[in-house]
Parts: structure tokens; C-alpha cells; sequence
């Protein structure tokens, strides 16, 4: 698949304050696998921000996709949503998503250029 194939989907959310365990219960157990029923999306990794004083907490989902057409694996994901399950637990408020192409293949150490 050429590199250009390759996208990551990032999803940025936050629970709401007490809720941390309902929320990630919900996100690991049932969520990425719902996303990841989704055609082109192969992969999912949930990763935490490090606390930063006077802000709150931040998780982030990346998710990787390889699609020949990025704008129709996005509408499948776009038709798919309301079927997916959400919690109380999720800030809407604090979802916010970012797209990325891959520009380059994956560089690995004494990898040759």
C-alpha cells in the first residue's frame, strides 16, 4: 500500500470529573471496537496526556487507517456513528478530531534513507 494510504485518526476527549472509570471502562471495552468494525480502520491505541497543572486531564484515541479513498472511509465512519454506543460519562465538549496523511513511510533506527 503506498504511503499516502496511510492516515491516523486522532480523537481527543475527557471525561466528565468523577467519571473516569465508567469512561474508560465504556472507550476500552466497547468504543474501539465499534470504530473498528468501520472498513479501513486497522488498528486503535488509546494513550493518556501527562497532567498539566491547571488543566485537566486529556485522553487521546489514535486510530490507523488505510484507505485508497480517505473521504469514503470517513463517510462510512460519518453513517456509522449513530449506531455506535456513547456513555454520560464523555465531555462532548472536550472531543475534538484531527485527520493525518502519511507523507513519508515509517523511519525505524539504522533504517537506510
Amino acid at each position: 500500500m503506498a504511503v499516502n494510504n496511510r492516515h491516523l485518526l486522532l480523537i481527543h476527549t475527557s471525561p466528565f470529573h468523577g467519571c473516569e472509570n465508567e469512561f474508560n471502562h465504556w472507550y476500552d471495552r466497547v468504543h474501539l471496537a465499534e470504530v473498528l468494525a468501520v472498513p479501513g480502520f486497522v488498528g486503535a491505541q488509546r494513550f493518556i496526556l501527562p497532567q498539566t497543572p491547571g488543566e485537566r486531564r486529556r485522553y487521546v484515541a489514535i486510530y490507523e487507517l488505510e484507505s485508497d479513498d480517505i473521504a469514503a472511509t470517513m463517510e462510512r465512519f460519518e453513517k456509522a456513528r449513530p449506531t455506535m454506543s456513547t456513555t454520560p460519562a464523555l465531555d462532548p465538549a472536550s472531543v475534538t478530531v484531527e485527520l493525518l496523511t502519511a507523507v513519508t513511510p515509517m523511519v525505524t533506527p539504522g533504517q537506510p534513507q
